[in-house]
């Protein structure tokens, strides 16, 4: 039905926009600004508000962006008004798509005499949900009308919609009602009767997006009704975040036939990509189930999804099962974001009842669900590389030597990436090359490395920064320039050599470096190509040697470029430059030779300024990541990249309270700290303490906002503040986030009423907030008056410009101070320059003192880096992790070297201030002065809102280049 609706809707919006009185009436044209005045409408009266265009809710398939206008109920909100010209003594037809939310929307259209020829009112019965409507009326003697808009029906508070506005000769909406019934004679056809409507189901994980979640999540995926609007802000549509795989569990209440399924879903915009896929398992006990395939694939071969980057729906639909089950399971990749409003299951014939379901049989069908990413990714990586390679010989000249050798393997590896894999899966690890084919799939790159005019193995060099592919072709003529490192004594800084093996068979080689002393404390890793969940390789790992002489064994594929990485790991050696040589050896090949330098200068501090964390939770035996194996290791990076203020969750406050009947703890001196205790001996000698508390509007059941209440947060919170000073610590070592990430009023009122609690005993302890207001000037101003410290997020400010930062910025002038922090993922896709590195650069910028990731340690929801293909969840740790160990990635470096650098910036500025306080001056004081100005901004200049994946092309060498330059200037001004 809803299909059938909507190729109505489209057609007639389609046929008889020429005629439409309406100018904009789709909220379309001209893109306002997000909650401006859409072109052609006027308020009314003047300078009234309550109204504003948005373009994330709206009437589903309209527009490429789902446009709408939306009003908020309460004093002041006026009305939006368009006079459109008429023919009088004419049939009109008023019609509009309306969305009641709280309060109910309205649309009229009004004559010359003030007198309401028609009007439409939102269903007030149906709140949340967009519904169309659609009134005949006469323009009597009418030549112009006024078409009015308003959301304030009713007292009610709340937000409702208005979508699709227009007014049609009634003869042009007949004609375009009936050419629109054509185009819907051709949707999708069911192959057999729905067997799955109004059946029960179980869903895991619960459905976990805020807009579109509710209590009829229970029973929205079966009930008939398909979503009208924008799917993931619509009650009607079922919706998750973060979670993998999906289960749908439909009980049909019977064996049935089964012919085929359809999902119904939306995609395309706001980082809504569609299912990956969708694994089909029937069962008529429960404990027995078969597998019937993927559906993403079952449906592809009849109809494509639309590409992406324009909001559509589809629904993934197949009739070409011949199976039974009472039950249906099915089992969904996608992330991040995953959404559907129905599902549907066909019946079959008969005579299946008495055939077996067919397909393999498992007992678990997570198991096999999770076999099957592996098996798929790993064909998925094959493939996608066969492809590339296929492709790059395709345009070499006919003539090149080798080729027509290469060519004609390529048949022969196709057919066995059809053939079962062999996989261990107890051990298997996305390292690249992942098997024996892969390594052949790759080998046959070294025909274009040849073509190229690379013929023997060489060293050359690109940024350290850039993800070096393992079939990289390096530019003409490629060589290894000398390595230089210039640094401080004391910090970590690193760079890179590549070695390329065109040859057509693989080499193992001795990579060792010469001439150092051991005061330079270097390091030599190897850089381990890794594949991601999302079947996009990178080169991040730094795996370091594991030889005792310091030198490294290097395995470089036939037709693949491997990376060293040099790591100075802070070196004790006195000023001044030192020289060595890097030497790469092989049996039978030459021996390869770059020159490296080391210059020294100054010292680094043993505490950098700049605090530094990330939502590590490692209390409670480092369990919230799943891997508390690798605790002791996890820890030791984290202090090696710099981490000073470690978070933890909830479960370290203090126990067991007993309040009386006023409000008053009358335990104070029995409060349980053992969590508390464990975890600060754990980070033990960190500057401060972050936790994360996690409040509601209760606080041991009593309601937020009473005299009592107030009473027993400002008892519980002194309590927690005088054990600190009786332990040897300051209460403003604690730092308290009472609500993550507020974006809305209601998060701010609960904020607020416990910040008063705690502000009115004035315990000292410091309150830190993360708002995620697109527009923070929308914040009740007292939650961020009442913080002490404020942290925006880093890709916020990139994305919202100059107003948003100047927000927050004003917010820092009144006495707030400014943390900033990232949360993007999965974090290994992302640029360590453009996301990592800086976000230190950018608190330098913005005056802020910290800077922060979520998360440290997270290995996407199973503790481990090194199976990606099987993670459920996103990963963001900058890191590898596993079970039992922890390794540094290209990530992790850039978060510890945007540390030094904004220390760097630190030094500088202190300096400048410190000889002009003595009174001194000179040219090379003013040219510090000019570049600590223009750091930050020549720094940051390749970092923009679209450039943070680190697919993306750009110049990662200027934070290098501005950082010298300082280090430069810091020598000079001895």
């Amino acid at each position: 039905m809803r299909q059938l609706f909507l190729a109505l809707f489209l057609g007639l919006a389609v046929a008889a926009q020429a005629q439409d009185l309406v100018r904009n009436g789709g909220f379309s044209q001209g893109s306002p600004k997000y909650g401006g005045m859409p072109p052609e409408w006027t308020a009314e009266p003047a300078g009234s508000g309550g109204w504003g265009y948005v373009n994330d809710d709206g009437v589903l398939g309209v527009d490429e962006l789902p446009n709408a206008v939306v009003f908020t109920a309460g004093p002041g909100t006026g009305q939006l008004v368009q006079k459109v010209a008429c023919q009088s003594d004419t049939d009109y037809v008023l019609r509009a798509s309306l969305k009641a939310n709280g309060c109910v929307p309205m649309v009229e259209v009004i004559g010359a005499d003030g007198k309401v020829l028609a009007s439409l009112s939102g269903d007030a019965d149906r709140h949340g949900f967009w519904k169309h409507f659609d009134r005949k009326f006469a323009s009597g003697k009418n030549n112009e009308l006024t078409v009015r808009l308003t959301g304030s029906v009713t007292a009610a508070a709340g937000k409702s919609g208005i979508d699709q506005v227009s007014v049609l000769p009634a003869t042009a909406a007949a004609t375009a009602l009936a050419t629109a019934a054509v185009e819907a004679a051709k949707p999708f056809v069911a192959p057999g009767e729905n067997v799955a409507l109004n059946k029960p189901y179980t869903l895991s994980p619960a459905p976990s997006y805020g807009l579109c979640s509710d209590p009829g999540d229970k029973t929205q995926l079966t009930d008939g009704v398909y979503s009208e609007g924008y799917f993931w802000t619509q009650k009607s549509t079922v919706g998750w975040t973060r979670g993998m795989p999906i289960i749908v569990t439909i009980d049909l209440g019977r064996e049935e036939p089964i012919s085929g399924l359809a999902w119904n879903t939306a995609a395309g915009v706001s980082d809504v990509t569609w299912p990956e896929e969708m694994h089909i398992y029937v069962s008529s006990d429960q404990k027995t189930w078969f597998y019937q395939g993927d559906l993403v694939v079952l449906s592809m071969q009849e109809r494509m999804p639309p590409p992406l980057g324009k909001y559509n729906v589809f629904r993934y639909a197949t009739g070409a099962l011949q199976t039974k089950g009472r039950w249906v399971q099915i089992m969904l990749k996608q992330s991040p974001y995953a959404f559907c409003d129905e599902i549907e299951v066909y019946r079959g014939q008969d005579a299946w009842l008495a055939q077996a379901a067919g397909g393999a049989s498992t007992e678990t069908t997570r198991e096999h669900f999770w076999g099957q990413q592996l098996l798929n990714s790993i064909r998925k990586r094959l493939q996608s590389d066969l492809l590339a390679i296929e492709e790059s010989l395709a345009i070499l000249p006919k003539t090149t030597p080798g080729l027509a050798a290469a060519v004609a393997r390529i048949p022969a590896l196709k057919a066995s990436l059809g053939q079962p894999l062999a996989v261990d899966a107890a051990n298997f690890t996305t390292i690249l090359p992942l098997n024996a084919t892969h390594e052949a799939i790759l080998s046959m790159n070294a025909v274009c490395l040849q073509a190229a005019g690379f013929t023997r193995p060489f060293l050359w060099r690109n940024n350290r920064w850039d993800n070096l592919s393992l079939t990289a072709i390096p530019p003409a003529a490629a060589k290894a320039a000398p390595l230089q490192v210039e640094m401080m004594r004391g910090e970590v800084r690193g760079e890179t050599v590549n070695l390329c093996n065109p040859t057509s068979d693989a080499l193992d080689y001795t990579i060792a470096v010469e001439g150092f002393p051991a005061g330079a404390a270097l390091r030599l890793c190897e850089m381990l190509p890794t594949d991601t969940k999302q079947v996009e390789p990178i080169a991040a790992a730094l795996k370091p040697t594991e030889l005792a002489d310091g030198s490294l064994r290097l395995r470089v594929p036939a037709g693949c470029t491997r990376q060293v990485w040099l790591s100075f790991r802070r070196p004790t050696l006195a000023d001044g430059v030192y020289q060595g040589s890097l030497k790469a050896t092989a049996v039978g090949q030459p021996e390869l030779t770059v020159a490296v330098a080391l210059r020294i200068a100054g010292q680094f501090p043993a505490a950098p300024t700049l605090h530094v964390g990330g939502w590590d939770y490692v209390n409670g035996g480092g369990k919230y990541y799943k891997a508390p194996g690798n605790l002791v290791d996890n820890m030791a990076m984290m202090r090696d990249m710099y981490v000073d203020s470690p978070w933890a969750t909830n479960a370290v406050m203090p126990r067991g309270a007993v309040f009386d009947a006023e409000g008053r703890l009358t335990n104070a001196d029995k409060l349980d700290f053992t969590n508390w205790d464990e975890w600060v001996e754990l980070w033990s000698g960190a500057r401060q303490y972050c936790v994360f508390m996690c409040v509601r509007d209760k606080f041991h059941n009593e309601a937020m906002g009473t005299e009592r209440f107030n009473r027993m947060v400002g008892d519980y919170m002194t309590a927690w503040a005088n054990y600190l000073k009786k332990t040897g610590m300051q209460p403003r070592q604690l730092v308290v986030l009472l609500w993550d990430e507020p974006y809305s009023h209601e998060h701010d009122r609960v904020i607020i009423t416990w910040a008063k609690a705690i502000r009115a005993v004035n315990p000292g302890i410091v309150l830190f907030e993360d708002p995620i207001y697109r527009k923070p000037e929308e914040g009740l101003p007292e939650m961020y008056e009442l913080c002490d410290v404020l942290c925006p997020q880093t890709p916020m400010l990139l994305t919202y410009g100059e107003p948003f930062k100047q927000f927050y910025l004003k917010q820092r002038d009144a006495g707030r101070e400014l943390w900033l922090y990232s949360c993007s993922g999965p974090a290994k896709l992302l640029d360590p320059i453009a996301y990592h590195r800086a976000q230190k650069w950018r608190a330098f910028e913005m005056g802020a003192k910290g800077s922060f990731y979520w998360a440290l340690g997270c290995g996407g929801g199973q503790g481990d880096s090194w199976n990606a293909y099987s993670q459920p969840g996103r990963e963001f740790s900058p890191y590898f992790v596993s079970q039992t160990t922890v390794m540094d990635g290209k990530h992790s470096e850039a978060v510890r070297e945007g540390v030094q650098d904004y220390e760097y910036l630190v030094m500088l500025q202190d300096r400048i201030a410190q000889l002009k306080k003595a009174g001194k001056g000179g040219a090379a004081l003013a040219k510090a002065e000019r570049l600590l100005a223009e750091a930050p901004g020549r720094a940051l200049a390749s970092v923009l809102p679209d450039n943070l994946r680190w697919e993306v092309p750009k110049d990662r060498s200027l934070m290098d280049q501005v950082r010298i330059e300082i280090l430069h200037a810091l020598a000079e001004l001895k």
